[in-house]
């Protein structure tokens, strides 16, 4: 998929007062192998291969990093057994992460791994009805600004079951929407007893 290129920094205002210049986008990186989430605010950098995982989460606001390490962007308990979804393997210290690192990760083989992602709008996925007498200003809804999902198929051991992680970053505000959907595209029942998406601090 062709994406601009990220942007050189930050738009030189304060959010909270004109929040307009803060436009969200998906943008590749200097790195073939990478996608970031940017709105000039908060960035979230994914390494898409060998697998999808988050390789950097950047405060924009005060130039700091908030990663530590590179987790599954979710973990299933399926029929009793947990199953990472992305994630790298081979981070040999926790507590920090160096950008070398990542280029020598590898995959996880019992993992679901990354098949693709898609660009689109956000989405509203439940009914609001704005009270008008409380806001200064009307609302709009869903809130503008770009969704990025990423598609995950299932080791051998679950045939036809698919992942998707879903990802909003939201004009003029620091905030990144997660979510995920499970899919079952087999004829037997799928018992999803648990999931979480894990930690990246």
């Amino acid at each position: 998929m062709a994406l601009p290129s990220l942007p050189a920094q930050a738009p030189a205002a304060d959010w909270m007062i004109n929040p307009a210049p803060f436009q969200a986008g998906v943008y590749r990186t200097s790195n073939s192998n990478e996608v970031a989430l940017d709105n000039g605010l908060v960035r979230r950098v994914f390494r898409v291969a060998p697998n999808a995982a988050t390789v950097a989460l950047e405060n924009l606001m005060t130039g700091e990093s908030e990663l530590r390490s590179v987790r599954p962007e979710a973990i299933l308990t399926l029929n009793g057994k947990d199953y990472p979804v992305g994630g790298l393997l081979g981070q040999p210290i926790q507590n920090y992460l160096l950008p070398e690192w990542v280029e020598a990760m590898t995959n996880q083989p019992s993992a679901f791994r990354c098949a693709g992602f898609e660009v689109g709008k956000t989405q509203a996925r439940f009914p609001w009805k704005p009270r008008l007498e409380w806001m200064a200003n009307p609302a709009l809804w869903p809130p503008p600004g770009i969704a990025l999902t990423f598609s995950y198929t299932a080791p051998s051991s679950l045939e036809k079951v698919t992942v998707a992680v879903h990802y909003e970053l939201f004009d003029g505000l620091p905030l990144i929407s997660k979510w995920i959907t499970v899919s079952n595209g087999t004829a037997s029942a799928l018992h999803l007893s648990a999931f979480k998406s894990e930690l990246l601090v």
